[in-house]
């Protein structure tokens, strides 16, 4: 096809027209790319403002936090604390409670044992000297009954022993059995 001379000539303004909105089209595509790159940059500065703040914000809930459950922790040492010294004054207390009625009961419980030896230790003593007594009783009469048993075999002997012809009266059995009558 043969070129018209009218398509020629506008040809040269279509290149220059394609190549200016080319043109037009890179300057805006840079345009829009910097406008891009800044949005983007701008995004990016606020995250990290955001995200500084937000770290800064969470630090100071954190140490904030923290001091609030090192307090607590105190809060509850002192009272563990304080229980612990309550509760052991109060164990003191009865300790020695218990310890002054130990020896109250323990100083009654050594006198009753006092006392109650000291009541064995005389009736001990009157049981022996009883005895004694009952003893010296019983030796006398013990004496006494060999002494009479010594008579009455003296008497048996001299009974046995052949009457003499002088003797003419004869004992009765009562009367030779009678030590009393005989001393």
């Amino acid at each position: 096809m043969a070129d018209r001379p009218e398509e020629q000539a506008a040809s040269p303004d279509i290149g220059g027209r394609v190549n200016a909105i080319i043109e037009a089209a890179n300057a805006a595509a840079a345009e829009i790319g910097q406008n891009a790159r800044s949005e983007a940059q701008k995004i990016v500065r606020d995250a990290e403002t955001r995200a500084a703040a937000r770290i800064e914000e969470l630090t100071r809930e954190a140490a904030t936090l923290r001091n609030e459950a090192d307090q607590y922790a105190r809060d509850i040492r002192e009272a563990a604390d304080s229980y612990g010294t309550q509760h052991r004054r109060a164990a003191e207390e009865d300790a020695r409670r218990l310890l002054a009625q130990a020896e109250s009961n323990a100083g009654e419980i050594l006198a009753e044992a006092r006392r109650e030896a000291d009541d064995l230790e005389r009736e001990v003593g009157q049981r022996h000297e009883t005895l004694r007594r009952e003893a010296r009783m019983l030796e006398d009469r013990r004496q006494r009954v060999l002494d009479s048993l010594r008579d009455l075999s003296a008497q048996l002997q001299d009974a046995l022993v052949e009457p003499t012809e002088g003797t003419t009266r004869v004992e009765t059995l009562e009367e030779a059995l009678d030590v009393e009558r005989r001393r």
